[in-house]
């Protein structure tokens, strides 16, 4: 038998189908399934027990392998393109050189997997558990980490490129010398172990690096030119708060709004003030004040927008405040002027209509 291929009695076993061989990995505990360079194209091979197994080579490309069990396999080069590994058990798997371009790995558990190399461009891996995993000059570009646990992982070297972050644990990774281009990095659990030398820049332009992963994005837009300086000034003179409960029937009122400012050329940004109001809601609406050029805020029935604005806006130097109330409203219309904020008379109205006419006509005269 050729040593460096499958062994083509283990490669009938898994012929007769996954029920069979299942059965003969209990029976056979101490033996090594040999399906390195097997062509495993397209086969279901959902739920196999491929612990230990050497796999390395084999093509698996378009395979089922949901929760499939690969604990300590050996799949060094092996080919896993669009293979669906949902749930599949590869912790302490060897996927070195591997390429699984395109394939589905949510919610795999992959702790302490040896990816270096390996090629996952555009991989799924939301929720996917790569604690202590060795992704050491791995090409991730546009691979969806989701809420994957990186924790204590190694993505030295790494290709980032457009890769999604978002929710990731990343507590005691490692971030060294990776492209970062176009990545999007919120919500980010944890402290990295390292960050170091990540390259903001994309391939042909002179690199620039940061330190920081989360601030990669916003230094890429500051040197960014003219870009950055549209963006500021529109956060400084065009940004809107719009501030309400706008359910049911007051769908209508929004869209009244909303459609009177952009014709004014204003971008809306609309917070729905449904009870409760959380502390962090508060927070969040105290940090946009700072950039928004005027708040409109609609008081009908809604004491949240009624407290919010006796509560939080007062920090906020000249921030004008453009309260609403339509005329058939049981809520208190009286809002006293406090410090630091400038608040108009509330804009009464009796219909979408009549709104939009009173609207516009304080935003060409009072509030342009």
């Amino acid at each position: 038998m050729d040593e460096e291929m499958a062994d083509d009695r283990h490669l009938e076993i898994l012929d007769r189908g996954i029920e069979e061989w299942n059965r003969w990995r209990k029976r056979h505990p101490e033996s090594r399934p040999d399906l390195s360079k097997a062509n495993l194209i397209n086969r279901d091979l959902s739920k196999a027990d491929f612990n230990g197994a050497d796999l390395s080579g084999a093509d698996l490309s378009k395979a089922q392998l949901s929760h499939a069990s690969l604990h300590g396999a050996n799949l060094e080069s092996s080919t896993l393109i669009l293979a669906d590994l949902l749930g599949a058990i590869l912790n302490e798997s060897n996927l070195s050189a591997a390429s699984l371009f395109g394939a589905f790995l949510f919610g795999t558990r992959m702790k302490r997997a040896n990816l270096t190399g390996a090629n996952l461009m555009g991989t799924s891996l939301m929720g996917a558990d790569l604690f202590a995993a060795d992704l050491t000059g791995a090409h991730l570009m546009g691979a969806n980490f989701h809420d994957a646990n990186l924790s204590q992982a190694d993505l030295s070297n790494a290709n980032l490129t457009a890769a999604s972050l978002v929710g990731a644990k990343i507590e005691n990774a490692t971030f060294s010398n990776c492209s970062v281009y176009g990545v999007s990095a919120f919500d980010l659990e944890g402290d990295p172990r390292l960050q170091f030398n990540l390259i903001i820049t994309p391939l042909g332009e002179s690199p620039v690096a940061v330190d920081d992963l989360e601030a990669a994005q916003l230094v890429y837009l500051l040197i960014s030119g003219r870009k950055i300086s549209h963006m500021l000034e529109s956060v400084r003179s065009r940004f809107v708060l719009i501030l309400g409960d706008f359910r049911g029937e007051r769908e209508t009122v929004l869209s009244t709004i909303q459609a009177c400012l952009q014709q004014q050329e204003y971008t809306s940004i609309v917070v729905r003030l449904i009870p409760p109001v959380s502390r962090d809601l508060k927070e969040k609406l105290q940090l946009l004040s700072r950039f928004v050029r005027f708040v409109v805020a609609d008081l009908t029935d809604s004491r949240p927008t009624y407290q919010l604005l006796r509560e939080s806006f007062s920090a906020f130097p000249d921030l004008v405040i453009q309260p609403l109330l339509q005329s058939t409203s049981s809520e208190v219309a009286t809002l006293e002027s406090r410090k630091g904020s400038a608040i108009l008379e509330p804009l009464q109205y009796q219909s979408s209509e009549n709104l939009r006419e009173h609207l516009q006509r304080k935003l060409t005269n009072d509030l342009s």
